[in-house]
């Protein structure tokens, strides 16, 4: 559970990107409670309750320009075996946006656009205790708990985060500016005009954006501080995993300090990311023999585990956006805020 933390404002920093824009203030503490009343509504019941077909598209890259249906698909989604490609071809489950269906020998075209049908299904039951730690006019700063998927991928279409804020911001439709894991809890970004998010997500490429974590790992570190700079492979492998690749991985750094070594053989440990890949906190600390404590993926003696995303009622990850500060894209005040603490890091 992630609950409401703390928020203060301090001088402009250099280097923000700050519009000539107005921008209200802080809404008051009852009007976020009543904005998490509506989101206590739109999740009871949670809308992926009600069976539903879904249907995704797939969007034809240059690269896979004249090459068959079945072969783009495994060479675009690795992380999909070639047995289940082959059976949700068969099973007749891709189609043009006119309906006909696109055999997994049809020869698909660069910028064509196919259709994947997922049956009737109930998606899993997700956690809902978010938490509004601070809104304005421009953007919304969120507690999300765990498990809870940011947007929709696998299983998951309407139990996410954006979906389920959507529904209860409705007619203004709010999106994240970064992304946790769905089994990671903590402080997420979200802007409700696409302007806000440009600007923000330029102060995250510029690396005015400043991000913590709290993490409990397996064994105890040989140094206090210490750091992986570890290549991370651009392309998911098995399960959306990512993993270390040092000829062709992309350039990454996540700085990590010992906050406590407890007697049952973990550590508590505070990580400053200083680039953003997929599971970067999570791979680099598996990569150095300390697996986080309740990951399901990324386990002990660099093996993988079979499952991405945590039931509901599993034991944690136990990974936690703790500190978030950047400027506000339109007043230019540098933010910043602190989540409370989850149990196991108390």
């Amino acid at each position: 559970m992630c609950g409401v933390g703390t928020v203060s404002l301090a001088s402009v920093r250099s280097g923000c990107c700050v519009a000539a824009v107005s921008v209200d203030l802080p809404f008051s503490s009852e009007r976020l409670a009543a904005r998490e009343q509506a989101i206590r509504r739109v999740s009871h019941p949670l809308p992926g309750s009600v069976p539903l077909e879904n249907r995704r598209p797939v969007n034809v890259r240059a690269v896979h320009d004249r090459w068959r249906l079945f072969d783009m698909l495994i060479d675009r989604f690795p992380q999909v075996s070639r047995a289940e490609w082959q059976a949700r071809c068969d099973a007749g489950r891709f189609v043009h946006s006119a309906g006909d269906v696109r055999g997994k020998d049809d020869r698909v075209r660069a910028g064509e656009q196919v259709l994947q049908i997922f049956p009737l299904e109930v998606e899993p039951r997700v956690a809902t205790d978010i938490r509004i730690l601070y809104e304005d006019a421009a953007l919304i700063v969120v507690g999300k708990p765990a498990p809870l998927p940011m947007h929709p991928s696998g299983r998951f279409r309407r139990n996410t985060l954006q979906h389920l804020l959507n529904l209860a911001y409705a007619p203004v439709t709010v999106r994240p500016v970064h992304r946790l894991d769905a089994n990671t809890t903590g402080l997420v970004l979200l802007g409700k005009t696409r302007e806000c998010c440009r600007l923000m997500q330029r102060q995250w490429m510029v690396g005015a954006v400043e991000k913590a974590y709290l993490v409990r790992v397996a064994g105890h570190p040989v140094d206090d501080v210490f750091f992986s700079d570890a290549r991370i492979s651009a392309r998911p492998s098995v399960l959306g995993t990512t993993f270390i690749d040092e000829a062709g991985g992309r350039v990454s750094r996540t700085d990590f300090q010992v906050v406590e070594r407890r007697d049952d053989g973990t550590s508590l440990l505070e990580a400053r990311l200083g680039t953003g890949r997929t599971n970067q906190i999570r791979v680099h600390l598996w990569d150095l023999g300390h697996p986080v404590v309740g990951d399901p993926a990324y386990l002990a003696e660099r093996l993988l585990g079979d499952t991405q995303t945590l039931d509901v009622d599993a034991p944690p990850l136990q990974l936690h956006a703790w500190s978030l500060a950047f400027c506000h894209p339109f007043s230019g005040e540098r933010l910043h805020f602190t989540a409370v603490r989850p149990s196991w890091a108390s």
